[in-house]
């Protein structure tokens, strides 16, 4: 069973719960569903993105784009499923440096950070007030590093959003949650404390929510514990294999564990960087197994179409799905 390559002319930049963005040779977005046989992509001539191409993306009554365009602001596009027609939504207005749109059949929200001198505070909107420069959802939290890097958040329809990463002043490694009717952020504690976070999943339409990182240079996973409780949200550790981490991995905005979001099983799947190449991982029931995975560095993943699809270096790589 071998990975197959998306064939694009140019960079796939985001990765996000079956459909992957980026930008072509010539500055213009690309997006393309993921599924095996992979399909064509779509790219839309006029939609110019900088260097950094697609932020995030997401899928709802169309698809969702976040990225900086030809005026140099930072916008919301729609995009269109014909390939053609795109629409911008100026996030201007509050004042965003970064954005990634947590869109989809009910959820309709905007992930924003702010760069505030050599801190980045990160915000959630509703989509219409995201545009119009309406209140945030919930208080402000505080980022130690740029969420392009150093950022892992996951969501699904009416679920919670949950976002991990190096947080406060400090950049201590922080989990977060925040339901569709919260107004505050709610913390999930997690122990033991893992040296950095750096990935979040879901599993079963959202029943399961998995937040990734490691502790001694071995992977670290906890299960989000939806428990009514005020306060700290709980968290169990998962069993997962001891496995040691590729020390090159462990610097600061590279992600050794990255999981895979959206699949339909009661145990996460993910693929961790290894010593002697990246592994996809998963439980089958008795025993956890492995299967070699693209080498580079993992930037997401998820499950779609009876398939496992990777970001890594740039290009998105699939499998049929070997935890079916």
């Amino acid at each position: 069973m071998d990975w197959s390559r998306l064939e694009v002319d140019g960079r796939v930049t985001t990765l996000a719960r079956g459909y992957c963005a980026g930008v072509d040779a010539d500055g213009h977005a690309f997006v393309a569903p993921l599924r095996l046989p992979h399909p064509a992509v779509r790219t839309y001539d006029g939609l110019l993105l900088d260097s950094f191409g697609a932020l995030g993306v997401a899928q709802g009554e169309h698809t969702w784009l976040t990225g900086r365009g030809a005026d140099g602001r930072l916008h919301l596009w729609s995009a269109y499923d014909d390939g053609i027609r795109f629409e911008p939504h100026s996030l201007e207005a509050i004042d965003a440096a970064w954005a990634a749109p947590l869109l989809d059949a009910h959820a309709g929200l905007v992930l924003s950070a702010q760069l505030d001198g050599s801190a980045w505070r990160l915000h959630v909107h509703q989509r219409e007030p995201a545009v119009s420069g309406g209140p945030a959802k919930a208080a402000e939290l505080t980022l130690g590093t740029d969420p392009d890097a150093a950022l892992a958040f996951a969501f699904y329809e009416r679920e919670p959003l949950v976002v991990a990463g190096p947080f406060g002043e400090a950049g201590a490694p922080h989990a977060w949650s925040l339901g569709t009717t919260d107004a505050e952020w709610r913390r999930i504690h997690l122990a033991p404390t893992p040296t950095v976070l750096c990935s979040v999943g879901t599993g079963q339409l959202g029943r399961h929510f998995w937040v990734a990182g490691h502790l001694d240079g071995r992977p670290m996973i906890y299960q989000v514990l939806p428990l009514p409780f005020r306060g700290l949200l709980r968290s169990a550790t998962v069993d997962v294999p001891a496995l040691q981490l590729d020390e090159d991995a462990l610097s600061v905005g590279v992600r050794p564990v990255v999981l895979v979001d959206d699949h339909e099983h009661d145990l996460p799947v993910f693929i961790a960087a290894l010593p002697r190449g990246n592994r996809l991982c998963w439980h089958d029931g008795a025993e956890w197994k492995a299967h070699p995975a693209p080498d580079g560095r993992i930037r997401g993943a998820c499950a779609s179409g009876g398939a496992v699809h990777a970001l890594v270096d740039g290009s998105v790589w699939s499998i049929p799905d070997p935890t079916a």
